[in-house]
Parts: C-alpha cells; structure tokens; sequence
C-alpha cells in the first residue's frame, strides 16, 4: 500500500458522513484512510468512529485520530505524523471524492517522483468549474493563481516532512503557502491533466469564510508569510526571483482592490503598505501596471490574475 488520505474534521457531523462514504466509494481501495477530529464540539468524532465501525470491512484500513491542537494545519500534520505510505493526500471534510481517483493516481506512485498535480472541480454558487490550474512548476503562477490547493498535490510523504508540513501559525491559505515551499523545494512533478477531479463545494462555513475581508488578518499573515519565504529563497536565476516578487507585488495590488470593493478601506491599506514594502526590485512600468489592476478589481473586475501573469 503506497497511499495514506488524510481527512480531518472539526464540527462536521452534518457533513463528514457523505464526505466519507464518497471516499468508500472509490472504485480502488489501494489506500489507508486516515480520519484526524480536531477537537470537535458538536457530534462529529461519534459520526467518524461510527462509519469507521461500519466500514471496517471495507478492504481498506481505517484509522480515527484525534488532534486537540485547533487548526486544520495542525490536524493534517497529525496525519502527517501518523502516515506509514510512501504518499500521502489531504482532502476536506466537507467535499465530495471521486470514485476513480485513486485507481487513478496509483500508477503514478512512483519513487521518481515527489508530488503528483490534479486539477480540481470546484463548485460556487451553484456553478461547477475546474479551478485555475497551469501544468508549469513556476513559482510565480502559483504566486498568482493558487493552482497548488489543498486537493491537488499528492505528496511524498517524506517530501512534505523535509519541507516541515503545514505551517500551523496560519488558518487560512496555509495550502497555497505550503505550495511556496513545495515548489521552492524543486519536486520532481507529474500533471495529471485528463480531467478533473472531487467536487469541492464552496459555502458561506469554508475555510476561506465569506468574503476576504471576513479572513483578512489570516490572509495577511499567509502573505507576511510567503514574502519572507521568497526574500530567504534561493533562487535558481535572478530572473525567477524577480518574477516571483513581481508576482507577490501584483497578488497584493489584487487583493488591495478586492478590498476596496467590499468596501474596507483599512484592508485595502494593508494589501497596499504590503505592496509598497515588496517593491523595491520591481520597476517603474510594473508598479503603474499594479496601481491599474488594483483599479480594476475596486470595480469589480475579474480574472486579474492572468492579466498580471502576463505582466510577469
């Protein structure tokens, strides 16, 4: 057996029950299924353990763990910890797995190989989309568009260990940061690009909340966070270097006008301080291009980010 998935759970019983026969549904069971609670308050750890009894004759081991460290981070390097695969996969407690998934991956499972990408399906107010997602290892389209989510990396296990896992100080976008590091750790990659996978369903209890501003202090550390991974990285060329901080100033422009758009002025001026302190290396024509798009996303304009990925 080569794969561990890691699920883990907090106030989810209303929820995790579908999650979870969803990943029972897999068409093959090669895998270890790995169920983290973290500390719920509501039903949720008697629901895990009750599938688990139900499902114990399944044809694949299930494990329910418990981690009190609040802080999906926290429940993930759990899982992390108590892996015994060569890879490992985290998905949410509150989406829905596809059944051919890991029939899949597995032939990918290689010991050539340090992290598989798969594009993900994403579900938004009713509408179903793959979301954005480039089969490039360059750290600045990550920068820009995210593409290394939570649902999309199939790590080696060891890999994920030597980078330090999920950075537990953050509680939103920590899947994005991890994917600064994983891409600055150079990882021999496979894209899988045939379909995508999962539904993910985006509601108003997400991880990332309700709008940007409802996470804004989160968001913010996230970004502090990646701006001093970036200035310490050792870079292959100066050209990456600057892409990479070119694409962090346009990221934080972004999000500055996204705040100006739901109307929080003192957000927006964070983004913007953020913006400023990064800009040393970037030039004349790029910082007027990054005060446009901040324009542009104040009204409501969307799909900055490949406008600034061009501008990279």
């Amino acid at each position: 057996m080569k794969l561990s998935i890691v699920v883990p759970v907090w106030n989810r019983a209303s929820w995790v029950r579908k999650t979870l026969d969803s990943i029972a549904a897999s068409t093959h069971h090669g895998f270890e299924l790995l169920i983290v609670d973290n500390g719920s308050t509501d039903d949720s750890l008697s629901v895990c353990e009750l599938w688990a009894w139900e499902h114990r004759d399944d044809g694949f081991p299930i494990r329910v763990l418990t981690e009190l460290q609040h802080g999906a981070a926290a429940a993930r390097n759990r899982g992390l910890m108590e892996c015994q695969t060569e890879f490992i996969y985290f998905f949410d407690s509150d989406d829905q797995f596809s059944c051919d998934f890991v029939a899949t991956i597995l032939p990918s499972l290689s010991s050539d190989l340090d992290l598989i990408c798969v594009p993900v399906r994403q579900e938004v107010k009713g509408q179903l989309r793959t979301r954005a997602y480039q089969p490039c290892g360059d750290i600045h389209v990550h920068l820009l568009n995210s593409m290394l989510n939570t649902l999309s990396m199939v790590l080696r296990t060891d890999y994920l260990r030597n980078i330090g896992g999920w950075n537990e100080a953050l509680g939103t976008w920590d899947d994005w940061e991890l994917g600064v590091r994983v891409l600055l750790g150079r990882p021999r990659m496979q894209w899988m690009t045939e379909k995508a996978y999962h539904h993910v369903i985006v509601h108003p209890d997400s991880q990332t909340g309700k709008s940007f501003s409802s996470t804004l202090s989160n968001i913010l550390k996230a970004m502090s966070v990646v701006i001093r991974e970036l200035r310490n990285a050792n870079f292959s060329s100066e050209k990456e270097r600057t892409k990479s901080m070119s694409a962090i100033y346009f990221r934080s422009c972004i999000l500055s006008g996204k705040l100006l758009h739901e109307k929080n002025r003192e957000g927006a001026r964070e983004f913007h301080t953020m913006a400023m302190g990064c800009s040393e290396s970037i030039k004349s024509w790029r910082k007027w291009c990054g005060a446009s798009l901040r324009v542009y996303t104040t009204l409501g304009g969307r799909g900055a980010w490949r406008f600034a990925l061009r501008l990279c």
